[in-house]
């Protein structure tokens, strides 16, 4: 056993060594044949669809080229980045980056997700199972608020249930009968104030309806609906 694993050691040194040399002869060698696909990164595009526009060969061998693999896994809606790797003997691996869902507002077949830009995202949570704030109508200013919200504060951006404008330009985030009042604009000091706010409401067991972070400087705590 001792010695099997260690002439597989030196065949895997053997091919490092001469992969950037060779790769047309070992295109060639069945050892290398692909067995496997990877997927990691993976959270709003469905596994199935993404294999599918891959469209890898029935005899793909690790060493074959990438590129036009690569350029079709780029291609795909909501992708903004990936690298193809390949894990030796057989396991082409696929990292994405995909761009970043931040709230679904209503469509015409169902709930869509947008990007911080208010950009439609061709995701279909009915595949994949996340879940976003939802907002009342495509809203450039409340879809931005929470884009910075998920930036700043992710456990607070995971508690909001919904986010529209309130009066005098405000966004009123709703978490579960509470609400959070920021700025039409706000900062990130805006959110990280309403984070040490909460955090102290909760270890105090303070009860409150509202956190108003409309004043510079100050987090107001109101016992009363806004």
């Amino acid at each position: 056993m001792k010695r099997r694993l260690v002439l597989f050691g030196l065949l895997v040194l053997v091919v490092i060594a001469t992969a950037g040399f060779a790769p047309r002869a070992l295109r060639h060698v069945e050892f290398f044949r692909m067995r496997q696909v990877e997927l990691i990164g993976l959270r709003y595009l469905a596994p199935d669809q993404v294999l599918a526009t891959l469209n890898l060969g029935p005899v793909q061998h690790l060493f074959d080229p990438t590129d036009d693999i690569e350029r079709r896994a780029e291609a795909i809606p909501g992708v903004v980045d990936v690298e193809v790797q390949r894990r030796l003997p057989g396991t082409l691996r696929f990292v994405f980056a995909e761009e970043v869902p931040v709230a679904f507002a209503p469509g015409a077949a169902g709930l869509v997700p947008l990007d911080g830009a208010c950009r439609p995202l061709p995701y279909d949570p009915a595949l994949t199972g996340f879940d976003l704030p939802l907002v009342q109508r495509v809203d450039t200013l409340v879809v931005r608020a929470l884009a910075l919200v998920r930036a700043a504060d992710s456990s607070l951006f995971h508690e909001v249930d919904a986010a529209r404008r309130g009066a005098g330009g405000a966004v009123v985030l709703e978490l579960g009968g509470r609400s959070v009042l920021l700025p039409a604009v706000p900062t990130r000091s805006d959110i990280y104030a309403v984070g040490a706010v909460r955090d102290q409401l909760m270890r105090s067991g303070r009860p409150y309806q509202a956190l108003d972070a409309r004043f510079a400087g100050w987090v107001v705590v109101r016992r009363g609906r806004v």
